[in-house]
């Protein structure tokens, strides 16, 4: 299994989001987290047309690296 890295096109889980890692930081103590700029506008629910969303490692699924 290949993993995600700066670079790598991921979609969302939860959101079906599709974009490019931008960046990794951490989410918390347990938890690596991605910094995704998407490929196009996404809703999130609580906020519309984002372009930039930062989200848990796990949530995210590599389509290409």
């Amino acid at each position: 299994m290949k993993s995600i890295t700066i670079g790598c096109l991921v979609r969302h889980r939860l959101l079906d989001a599709v974009g490019l890692v931008v960046g990794h930081t951490m989410w918390d103590g347990d938890w690596g987290a991605f910094e995704v700029k998407f490929n196009k506008p996404a809703n999130t629910g609580r906020l519309k047309d984002q372009i930039y969303f930062v989200d848990r490692a796990d949530r995210w699924v590599l389509i290409s690296g």
